[in-house]
């Protein structure tokens, strides 16, 4: 696990579909892998947030949907909602995914998943990419809580997570990665977590695990953990919760700046690493802690 103070190089090593500027069907690639994308766009719209945009490209499948269970920070019901899922196994070894989100002025849009990422290696050896760029304008909110990404066995993954928010942007998200499924070998799992307020740099936090990384399972490092988490919340009106703080020794609260604050937990296994994710989200308070049971999880447990 490293952290770094600058990105790595993530759209440089792109295909062509994947930048800014790309439009088209999906494709492969000569040895069939997935290169997809999809656009979820939200804008306010006579008082009411409003689905601007929605396309992907197969297997990506993202849906429209109706409120469901908890949901922190939104206000009076008004959000567009989005369920996330694909209709293919994957990411697979050599497939790139491009998500690319905009919540813009005003607006508030809360993304779900159906189920799991989970993340199996190719045929080739190839690494695969899933690559969020989020941009939260002002005024507007995203609350994004997905489902773990699991890292089966054999796998390369490279899971990029990209927000640029407004001065006046809020955000929730949280996020699962898991080392292998049960009873099996962890897979190779590389995460960039990246989130802008007005240009600057709130969170950058790289973490390199699984048998790829060298030194990973050291003592100090992962050691026999399984699973880690985060929780980021940015808000305008200021960071919740204490500036600092551990609630056990898997577990940490760290305020980043004025207006954002940062959980970061280890599990040995997902039940603990949610149990820890929920006990630090206790400290934040309303509206943003987790209610009593916990609920942020799309699908109930």
């Amino acid at each position: 696990m490293t952290s770094v103070s600058s990105p790595p190089e993530v759209l440089s090593g792109l295909p062509d579909f994947a930048r800014t500027d790309a439009s088209g069907p999906r494709r492969r690639t000569h040895r069939g892998s997935f290169l997809c994308h999809a656009v979820i766009a939200t804008e306010l719209r006579a008082g009411r947030t409003r689905i601007a945009r929605l396309r992907a490209d197969t297997p990506l499948s993202p849906r429209p949907t109706i409120a469901s269970g908890v949901e922190p920070y939104v206000r009076g019901g008004d959000a567009a909602r989005i369920r996330m899922s694909t209709s293919a196994a994957g990411p697979v070894g050599g497939d790139t995914y491009l998500l690319d989100i905009h919540v813009r002025e005003g607006s508030t849009l809360v993304i779900r998943d159906v189920g799991a990422t989970l993340v199996l290696p190719g045929p080739h050896g190839e690494r695969s990419r899933w690559i969020t760029r989020l941009r939260v304008d002002e005024g507007a909110t995203c609350v994004w809580i997905p489902e773990p990404v699991i890292a089966a066995a054999g796998c390369r993954h490279h899971h990029v997570i990209d927000a640029d928010l407004a001065e006046g942007a809020r955000l929730f998200y949280r996020e699962e990665l898991v080392l292998g499924r049960h009873r099996e070998e962890p897979g190779s799992l590389s995460a960039h977590l990246s989130v802008r307020r007005g240009g600057a740099a709130s969170v950058v936090q790289q973490l390199d695990l699984g048998p790829a990384a060298i030194g990973a399972s050291a003592t100090s490092v992962f050691g026999a953990h399984r699973a880690l988490g985060n929780v980021i919340v940015a808000d305008p009106d200021g960071a919740p919760g204490p500036a600092a703080a551990a609630p056990d020794t898997g577990s940490a609260v760290m305020r980043q700046d004025p207006s954002c604050v940062q959980i970061t937990a280890v599990g040995e296994d997902l039940p603990a690493l949610r149990t820890r994710l929920d006990t630090a989200m206790g400290l934040l308070g309303e509206p943003w802690a987790a209610p009593d049971p916990p609920g942020w999880s799309a699908i109930p447990r």
